[in-house]
């Protein structure tokens, strides 16, 4: 797809979800701002400006979570950024030995990358360190001199990060909770994003996938946290329960909208949808409030409206009851609204206990950091350091070819810039190493953001050094655009650079009279770095989207099928309810995400064919729907009782599941799918069962009768009537969508 002019500029200009991150803008300030003043006061000011950018370089290494983890990530960046400074220092005067050390340092970075955030960040500002090191040599003494110096700053990084900011005592464990909830919960994302969009009639499987995002975000923050010796008498602590209360809100959310969406969208029901309405609505504000309460903001919990609202919604179901009047099909409206009331009641309780864990967690709040930091260890992996990197050790790794990438474009960046001895050449490796990424579509847009923001930085730096001479002036500028540099990194990366440059502008040509040259030298290196880095990226074993797509579609579909089998195992009889259904759904979600992110860094990469556009779009929405189908069939489980199991169910099942594997294959092999089997023939069949049930029990209601065998066949099967025709419509479509989708290739 070729990108036109307006679509393009959306592209570069649009902004990542979230805010900018003020507090970590605020922190740069501090940590670059105070030994810069203290440079100036000592008459040290080069010195103090080296300690400030190594200090911004250790706090970028920072991932957050407990001290322990903060301290020891930071105290890795700290020796890596010192070894990197003396090497870089000494080497720098050998050209030969400073190109091959580049190779070798680029290939560190890229399989720093195997162990987290943290080894990524720590790999990436390693890297910046020796980079721009070695385009400044120097002797013996210059190189201790910047180690002791890089040693100070990451000293200082650590003091401010763990100690002074923020400026009271925090507990970890809370904050991340408090994050996590909160991202569940905020309007712009997450089960209340996703309640005010269904609402309002906008929601997409896209919001869910917001949501499943934003619970394995706490899940990495919390649930990569080990217990230490007492793990057994935490398992039902607050800050575990909180994280499992997520997962279970949005299973039971997704149920209630479902239900209402499937089956009560006729006007008769009018008043049905708009007490779900006012019912979805109330859950999303009472999220909001218990989010507050976590972050330990003053809020008040109330979910009386709510109950009242069940209350009005039960009224209505006892109303329908009495007007079936021996009606089939009103029975069967009868069960699909009963289960929506259930669903409701269940998400009251579930409520209520979130509710009172989050309440309780305020009181654990007065823990001391001690018996936090010896309570939560990080969870090492098993596996060696060195069995993780043989692994990898193969061009079937894609973190072994971005590696390569890496370390071979910054050592032609080396070469070349010391070649034609380009002033300031170290910003060639420098945008090198901050476009190249992983994936093509992503470096795509860096590219242009990086050029676009440099070229934009570079024209107002050199207007402010034209029209300003007072240092002091300056120096404000340079803390300010430090402090919006880094705060929109995350939020857009092409504003970020803008700031960017203007503060590298600034810090090397304060009142020199060549400005415009020296923002020309800044230009065309960046336009040299970006370009490597792209052409890296599109001829040294390119990472297209393209052919990541089908095995990531593949996947997602397998493991719909792993949850339609483990879901429908329990209704055949074959298994009993357990957690390894929620555990599965976890692992659906994950897969239809990951495959979503493929398909959003597909619509990045340039010359993308648009017919590929509406099939994969169908695919994707359709995956999602049949997991919500097969959602409600999983949370009306908690009142299966397992009675004789439907004739036809066990061939609908093996239909099913074979259709789901072959779409799979035909996905990944990129080869048309066979026809559809017969699935309406089979639901035909499973259908005279159903209404025989129903008449029966239609019969006992005429006389009164209670609790019978047949009433529970009826409450175990009808809502598995209701939603296997909705399974086999949408698996219609998604059959539909991938003949079309291996027909466009």
């Amino acid at each position: 797809m070729q990108l036109n002019r307006s679509n393009f500029l959306r592209f570069l200009i649009q902004s990542e979800p979230g805010k900018p991150a003020i507090s970590n803008g605020l922190r740069a300030v501090l940590a670059l701002g105070v030994p810069l003043l203290i440079g100036q006061l000592i008459n040290q000011r080069e010195s103090g400006l080296f300690v400030g950018l190594m200090a911004h370089f250790v706090n970028l290494a920072n991932i957050g979570g407990p001290y322990q983890i903060k301290a020891k990530t930071m105290a890795q960046a700290t020796l890596g950024i010192t070894a990197s400074v003396f090497v870089g220092t000494l080497v720098a005067q050998v050209p030969v030995l400073a190109v091959v050390l580049t190779l070798l340092w680029g290939l560190a970075s890229g399989f720093a990358s195997l162990y987290g955030n943290a080894g990524a960040n720590v790999g990436l500002v390693v890297v910046i360190s020796f980079i721009t090191t070695i385009a400044q040599p120097g002797n013996l003494e210059v190189a201790l001199m910047r180690s002791l110096l890089c040693l100070i700053a990451g000293g200082w990084a650590m003091l401010l990060s763990l100690v002074m900011w923020p400026f009271r005592p925090y507990d970890p464990i809370r904050l991340a909770l408090a994050d996590c909830f909160s991202a569940l919960a905020q309007p712009t994302g997450g089960i209340a994003n996703y309640i005010q969009a269904f609402v309002s009639k906008v929601a997409t499987t896209e919001n869910i996938l917001e949501i499943r995002k934003a619970l394995e975000t706490a899940r990495t923050a919390l649930g990569t946290l080990r217990i230490g010796q007492s793990s057994r008498s935490w398992i039902n602590e607050p800050f575990l329960l909180l994280i499992q209360d997520g997962d279970r809100l949005l299973g039971l959310v997704v149920a209630l909208t479902e239900l209402l969406e499937t089956h009560f969208q006729q006007q008769q029901y009018y008043t049905v949808q708009q007490l779900v309405d006012d019912a979805l609505a109330e859950i999303s504000f009472i999220l909001q409030a218990i989010a507050k309460v976590i972050s330990r903001k003053p809020a008040s919990i109330d979910l009386g409206n709510l109950k009242r609202i069940y209350e009005a919604l039960k009224e209505q179901e006892s109303l329908q009851r009495k007007a079936i009047a021996g009606s089939e099909t009103d029975y069967t409206t009868l069960v699909a609204f009963t289960n929506l009331v259930l669903t409701l009641k269940k998400l009251i309780e579930q409520l209520q206990y979130t509710a009172q864990t989050a309440k309780s967690l305020a009181d654990r709040s007065k823990m001391s950091q001690r018996d936090i930091d010896r309570l939560l260890l990080f969870e090492e992996e098993q596996r060696s350091l060195l069995s993780l990197l043989k692994e990898n050790l193969t061009l079937d790794s894609a973190i072994f070819r971005h590696a390569l990438r890496i370390g071979v474009s910054l050592t032609v960046g080396v070469i070349l810039y010391s070649v034609t001895n380009l002033p300031m050449g170290y910003w060639v490796t420098l945008t090198i190493i901050l476009v190249l990424k992983p994936n093509l579509g992503a470096t795509f847009k860096r590219f242009f953001q990086r050029v676009g923001g440099t070229i934009l930085g570079a024209v107002l730096a050199a207007i402010l050094l034209a029209t300003i001479t007072s240092k002091p002036v300056l120096d404000i500028i340079i803390l300010l655009t430090v402090f919006f540099g880094v705060s929109l990194i995350a939020f857009n990366y092409g504003y970020s650079v803008i700031f960017f440059s203007i503060f590298v502008l600034l810090i090397i040509d304060i009142g020199h009279p060549i400005s415009w040259q020296l923002a020309g030298f800044r230009v065309l290196n960046t336009l040299i770095g970006a370009g490597l880095a792209f052409a890296s990226h599109y001829f040294i074993w390119p990472n297209w989207e393209r052919d990541r797509l089908p095995s990531q579609l593949a996947t997602a579909l397998r493991e719909c099928h792993k949850y339609f089998r483990d879901v429908m195992a329990v209704y055949q009889g074959i298994k009993e309810r357990d957690s390894s259904i929620i555990s599965q759904r976890r692992q659906t979600g994950l897969a239809i995400g990951n495959a979503q992110a493929s398909f959003q860094g597909l619509l990045r990469e340039p010359q993308m064919h648009q017919e590929l556009v509406e099939p994969v779009m169908t695919l994707l929405l359709y995956m999602g729907r049949f997991t919500n189908a097969v959602t409600v069939l999983a949370v009306h489980l908690e009142h299966f009782r397992g009675t004789v199991p439907l004739p036809e169910l066990e061939t609908l099942v093996r239909q099913i599941s074979l259709l789901l594997e072959q779409l799979a294959d035909s996905v990944q092999q990129e080869i048309p799918p066979p026809p559809l089997p017969e699935l309406e023939e089979t639901l035909q069949k499973i259908q005279p069962h159903l209404q025989a049930l129903r008449t029966a029990r239609i019969e006992e209601l005429a006389v009164n009768q209670g609790h019978t065998p047949i009433r529970q066949a009826v409450i175990d099967y009808s809502i598995l009537d209701l939603e296997i025709d909705q399974i086999v419509r949408r698996l219609t479509a998604m059959h539909s969508a991938m003949i079309r989708l291996i027909s466009s290739k």
